[in-house]
């Protein structure tokens, strides 16, 4: 589908692609929306630009500017969802300095209608404005992401501190992974912005490539924001390995004292056949009984203030 859109009014009409070499270029929007191979080659040709140009790339989080003579062209990227995918929807914007063409899926077509919204009625809407709009609006619409990474960190880092399990370890390397992509897109997006503000006049005009100041600095403090998060996580690792540590420990030391119980049973009920045969008795009768007694008592109390003096007969229940 193409629309048209006029920069001055901000009428629109959706157009054929045998209807659009007769269109007047000037102060303009094509916004073309799942553009097919004839609504591509029809702009290509009314515009005298390359279709390889328009074609949305087959590479997810792809970003770049281009600048070409006579016109620009950047690609740039909206992320669905960072929590539940990493799925990214590109969006390419080739523009003049009187007409602006953009190639877009229906997924983005939320955040370009809150850029058209920001457009005058009162007076034209210069085509690198109209980019400056769109590409804000997607770049305010990861602070909404973050939002949701918030809420999922505090969730993780309670369910750490409630217990440990591999659902929740699992969880985090998920989550850290997604940020990854997430922090490497916005590291993408950040260069592109600040290649914008230094392309000169050939690109951009400089009052339009002002404007991406605020844009280069809500980047900036977006990445700042998942570094944090992230060492968060990292953070919450460590606090999951060292539960998971505490808890081999404890289960050494209640398997420690169940064994020297264990090994005071067995020397009682078996005390009369090892101290006959240690000291060489042929019977049991002739040992004075004192000295059984002496040693099976010497065997219980030194292996147990061996263990209260290391404090292992204190046993600490944890949740």
């Amino acid at each position: 589908m193409i629309r048209a859109i006029n920069l001055g009014d901000n009428s629109e009409k959706i157009v054929q692609p045998e209807e659009v070499k007769n269109l007047n270029l000037s102060n303009i929007w094509l916004e073309l929306v799942d553009p097919s191979e004839e609504e591509l080659l029809a702009v290509s040709d009314a515009t005298q630009m390359s279709l390889n140009f328009l074609r949305l790339p087959q590479t997810d989080g792809f970003v770049d500017l281009r600048v070409e003579s006579g016109f620009s062209i950047i690609t740039f990227v909206m992320l669905q969802d960072i929590v539940a995918s990493t799925e990214v929807y590109p969006i390419v914007m080739a523009f003049s300095k009187n007409f602006l063409v953009t190639v877009t899926r229906k997924e983005t077509q939320s955040l370009v209608n809150l850029a058209k919204e920001r457009m005058s009625k009162a007076k034209i809407d210069p085509p690198a404005q109209v980019i400056y709009f769109i590409i804000d609006e997607i770049v305010a619409s990861h602070f909404l992401h973050l939002q949701k990474i918030e809420a999922l960190t505090s969730q993780i880092e309670e369910e750490v501190v409630e217990g440990t399990s591999p659902k929740t370890l699992k969880k985090i390397f998920n989550l850290k992974s997604k940020m990854i992509s997430f922090n490497k897109t916005l590291w993408y997006e950040r260069g592109m912005i600040f290649n914008l503000k230094s392309c000169g006049e050939n690109c951009m005009p400089a009052k339009a490539r002002n404007l991406f100041d605020s844009t280069h600095e809500d980047l900036t403090r977006q990445i700042d924001i998942v570094e944090t998060y992230r060492e968060i996580l990292s953070d919450a690792i460590n606090v999951h390995l060292s539960a998971v540590s505490n808890k081999i420990n404890l289960s050494i030391k209640s398997l420690t004292i169940v064994i020297f119980y264990l090994t005071i049973v067995t020397t009682i009920t078996s005390f009369p056949n090892t101290v006959a045969t240690f000291f060489g008795i042929s019977q049991f009768g002739n040992t004075n009984v004192i000295i059984i007694i002496a040693l099976v008592l010497l065997s219980i109390i030194l292996p147990f203030i061996w263990l209260w003096r290391n404090k292992w007969l204190k046993f600490n229940k944890t949740d």
